[in-house]
């Protein structure tokens, strides 16, 4: 994956073979995580083994040119950047995206058309930093261009880096003064992006994996051996073996060890990027010791000599057949892709990036290259926005939309002819709603107001809908599936006159216990401290009717380790009974709202791949519904004198669970109502509450 060949940037130490060994156990670790072979659980980290090589091969190239000339000429390294690295990507997002056109369904071909722009422009990484960050967006099924945020990455470091050795260089004149203050520059980069990478994997583990002030303490490590290697190339042989051996051995190690649970980056990535700089420091001596001798091997130079274009197609031939099956392909047919997306490389090594990069197809000169780079990444990027618009487009549209009046409950979705569940065959009616092309925006009011609290705010918004005056106030109280019925709620409080406080925080259940956050990879403090806020907040207000929801989809601290809900049973519905207990001592009535059951992964995205069959995207009730957990929070809430609301026969009234009702779309993704499909249940949730919560007169 690195970007610059390994005949490049190697001063006058000459070309070094088994640099090229090293790029391929970097790119075997990637293919095997990948391909899933148990044992190599920790493979991610062969991409901070290339981060270590990158940083010392260009600044390698760097030094050279310095020493040759005094300066840098920037336009010319950007430029042969850009004859290395883009066309082979290019090719890549191109024929990613045409086949994912070809075998997804429609619904994700947006989302693949916007993460191949940004791959064009080379800022996939924010963007994929972004998405895991979003809660809305962190549900989404592992993109196809996901390997091409670490190109970001380089390609980010390559745009900067020799803009601030050439202002160091430029203000101390002399070649020892100049090296020494090149290297005190790069470990004082060093120093500062390694702190900020351990800060931020606790507190935002996705920023700290995808970004640049992250990841460049790895390459200016890999800087600071080149500044070094003339020194480097003088270790006596068995240490240079030894410090060889010791690299590669922790380069194993971590690919062994680690874990996808595994903090990351932060100290865990001190193993391989350490283990990189040593495999590095000894094979500067030379290939007499037997470590490099290995990886000089031809069959093991080849691979590294392919890496780049490996590394770009292999994901991809991964990713497509597994996506299009919409499931898990055996470990074979993963090692048969990984033989293919080898002969892929291979070809697109020979036919694509070795001729363009040594000049052969667009030849050499800097500004002819400069203006090609730049206008074919635009013009990729745009393509793909418009291939994204175009699957949009073709999404049949809702020629009819539900009823908003804010004065009437809505019809009972169920009512023959509006409610009729799907019949085999039927297909998705024309007027449905949402329409599967604004599905995506299909969100509750709160969410665009801020009254929806993100992952990270602590402190409860005090957000007030319906009646601000009246004496009955009611109170939504949970997560992002509390907040799915805040349509229905919403509506109720106007047509019923009520005062309605709604407090819902994403990730975030009312019960008393810790849960552990998967953003942020470690235990949901915020959230801890935002409840702790609302249970006071809710005996400050003395509500007439408490409701709380939630997704039952937790990992809960049982201890000091985090356990899945259903392997803690005991730890949750002890929380529960704690959280139902402090909210009927502040509230008249509190009411407890069972989890929904759950479509077969993204409904819309299914129906998008299923126009004609509704039926297709049906889930067995068997697996969408969990009777023993309805009924053991049941149990709860009745000990607790709270109202059990079980929504189970509303969105799953017919076997298997469909995932469109009449003209409603149940859900927007994976596992939350639409908006309208919630508020047209309205009246069912008002028939289900406390008699003698107050009603409007009629």
């Amino acid at each position: 994956m690195s970007g610059v060949s390994p005949d490049e940037g190697q001063g006058s130490i000459g070309f070094r073979p088994e640099l090229e060994g090293l790029r391929a156990v970097a790119v075997g670790l990637v293919l095997a995580y990948h391909a899933g072979i148990p044992a190599i659980r920790g493979g991610y980290v062969g991409v901070d083994v290339f981060f270590v090589l990158s940083g010392f091969l260009i600044t390698g190239l760097i030094v050279r040119e310095l020493r040759a000339t005094g300066g840098i000429d920037l336009p010319r390294f950007y430029a042969r950047r850009a004859r290395r690295l883009l066309p082979a990507a290019i090719v890549a997002i191109v024929v990613t995206l045409f086949l994912s056109v070809l075998l997804l369904p429609r619904l994700r071909i947006p989302d693949i058309a916007g993460d191949a722009a940004a791959s064009a422009l080379y800022v996939s990484n924010i963007r994929f930093a972004v998405q895991a960050t979003d809660y809305l967006a962190s549900d989404l099924p592992p993109s196809p261009l996901l390997n091409f945020w670490s190109l970001g990455v380089e390609e980010q470091f390559y745009l900067f880096w020799p803009a601030i050795l050439l202002l160091v260089t430029r203000a101390f004149p002399g070649d020892l003064v100049r090296l020494r203050r090149l290297g005190l520059v790069v470990a004082l980069i060093a120093i500062g992006s390694f702190a900020v990478s351990v800060l931020l994997t606790t507190e935002s583990q996705p920023w700290a994996f995808f970004s640049l002030p992250t990841r460049a303490w790895e390459l200016a490590l890999g800087a600071l051996l080149a500044l070094g290697a003339e020194r480097l190339a003088g270790l006596p042989r068995r240490v240079a073996g030894a410090t060889l051996a010791a690299g590669l051995a922790m380069i194993a190690t971590a690919g062994l060890v680690l874990e996808t649970s595994t903090p990351y980056p932060g100290m865990a990535a001190l193993l391989p990027a350490v283990g990189a700089a040593l495999a590095i420091a000894g094979g500067a001596a030379g290939i007499g010791t037997l470590p490099a001798r290995l990886l000089t091997l031809r069959p093991v130079r080849y691979l590294g000599r392919i890496s780049y274009s490996l590394y770009l197609w292999h994901w991809p031939i991964l990713v497509l057949p597994a996506a299009a099956i919409d499931g898990e392909l055996p470990l074979s047919a993963r090692l048969g892709l990984v033989a293919l997306s080898i002969v892929v490389a291979a070809a697109s090594h020979r036919w694509i990036e070795d001729p363009i990069h040594r000049g052969r197809l667009v030849g050499r000169r800097v500004g002819r290259t400069l203006a090609l780079a730049g206008t074919i990444s635009l013009v990729v990027a745009l393509l793909s926005v418009g291939v994204g618009g175009a699957a949009i487009a073709s999404l049949p549209p809702a020629v009819a939309q539900a009823s908003d009046n804010p004065n009437a409950l809505p019809a009972d979705p169920f009512a023959a002819p509006l409610g009729r569940p799907p019949t085999p065959g039927g297909g998705v009616p024309a007027n449905l709603v949402p329409a599967l092309a604004d599905v995506r925006d299909d969100l509750p009011v709160i969410y665009g107001d801020g009254c929806h609290l993100d992952q990270r705010s602590v402190t409860p918004k005090l957000c007030v809908f319906g009646d601000a005056s009246s004496a009955t106030t009611a109170v939504l109280f949970g997560d992002s599936h509390a907040a799915q019925w805040f349509p229905a709620f919403q509506r109720l409080a106007r047509v019923e006159r009520w005062r309605l406080v709604s407090l819902t925080k994403s990730s975030c259940p009312p019960l008393d216990v810790t849960v552990w956050n998967t953003t942020f990879d470690r235990p949901y403090v915020e959230c801890d401290k935002w409840r702790s806020q609302v249970y006071d907040l809710v005996a400050r207000q003395h509500p007439t009717l408490v409701v709380v929801s939630m997704s039952r989809q937790y990992d809960i601290m049982d201890g000091p380790v985090a356990r899945p809900a259903t392997k803690a049973p005991g730890t949750w519905d002890e929380a529960l009974a704690r959280s139902l207990a402090t909210l009927s001592s502040s509230a008249e009535h509190v009411a407890l709202i069972e989890d929904t059951p759950r479509p077969r992964g993204d409904a819309p995205v299914c129906l998008s791949a299923h126009l004609d069959d509704v039926l297709a995207c049906a889930r067995p009730s068997a697996s969408a519904l969990v009777p023993a957990q309805a009924a053991a929070d049941r149990r709860i809430a009745e000990a607790a004198g709270v109202t059990f609301i079980d929504p189970s026969p509303w969105v799953c009234p017919t076997e298997p669970c469909p995932v469109v009702i009449g003209n409603y779309l149940v859900f927007r993704d994976s596992h939350h109502l639409t908006t309208p499909f919630a508020r047209a249940l309205s009246r069912r949730l008002l028939d289900a509450l406390p008699a003698d919560v107050p009603r409007a007169a009629p």
